[in-house]
């Protein structure tokens, strides 16, 4: 089964040489990094939290994610993990088989390694209901494509249950089935949602500080403490489970900063797990 973009003419652009000129200008322009990624060859797996907002709010945010992945080299695979917004679905989805379609073009999912997931780890299923309407996985595609071209294939995980111990064993089942692979892991995420600009600031920057320290307790804390709602938790979980590398924070902005409505904002951060 193919999946069709649902995003495309809202988040980003459907046409396909508009969509290329968007993204392309996402990284060159002054909030974004100011340069193209060109990955050569292939140096070590990494991993990356990027947000999945509308471009306008956070493609250059994103961008600094991808251009610092991009100089590892390019993976065969790229696991990416987003929270479900929809309700609908399994609690821990994972597409099964065929392609995601973009604009841009189609992007096979990896089929045997979605086997070997679900075989690994019993809490995830083979489901395609999650991913449907579902926007936080669809957005990062297009910018893969962009930053790596053909010859990957992608492994879709829409996470429902994003409990702390469910998380973990989900970063050790991805450790064993991608071992001896050459991947990268896309954690999808915004940061707290609605709040004025101090408040959000300063709860953005709990997350950001428990990120960067790799410390998914503390995580997990701000969430429960101060009320961070923060949507894909679970999935920087995962990846920091999987022990794959350091974090290291790239890019904070939030959307106030696009829409000047600074009374609801959303956060936004870009970082590299290498």
């Amino acid at each position: 089964m193919d999946r069709k973009p649902i995003a495309a003419g809202s988040f980003y652009p459907s046409d396909p040489e508009d969509l290329r000129d968007y993204i392309r200008d996402l990284f060159t322009s002054k909030r974004g990094p100011g340069e193209l990624p060109d990955p050569d060859g292939f140096k070590k797996n990494v991993g990356l939290i990027v947000p999945h907002a509308g471009y306008v709010y956070s493609g250059t945010t994103a961008a600094y994610a991808y251009l610092a992945a991009s100089e590892f080299g390019k993976p065969d695979l790229v696991v990416i993990m987003g929270p479900n917004h929809t309700g609908y679905g399994k609690q821990l989805s994972v597409w099964p088989m065929g392609s995601w379609k973009t604009p841009l073009g189609s992007v096979s999912v990896d089929e045997s390694v979605a086997n070997s997931l679900v075989d690994t780890f019993h809490s995830c299923a083979l489901d395609y209901e999650a991913h449907i309407f579902e926007h936080s996985i669809e957005v990062q595609i297009p910018f893969l494509q962009f930053t790596l071209g053909t010859g990957f294939k992608i492994l879709p995980i829409c996470m429902m249950d994003q409990r702390k111990d469910v998380a973990r064993e989900l970063g050790n089942a991805l450790r064993k089935v991608l071992s001896g692979k050459r991947f990268w892991i896309v954690a999808s995420t915004d940061l707290n949602h609605y709040e004025d600009h101090e408040m959000t600031l300063y709860k953005d920057k709990l997350i950001i500080k428990a990120v960067e320290s790799n410390n998914i307790a503390e995580i997990y804390d701000a969430i429960d403490k101060e009320n961070v709602t923060m949507c894909g938790f679970g999935c920087v979980t995962t990846l920091l489970s999987t022990e794959i590398g350091t974090p290291e924070i790239l890019k904070h902005s939030t959307s106030g900063e696009i829409s000047e409505d600074f009374d609801q904002e959303v956060g936004y951060m870009a970082a590299c797990v290498c």
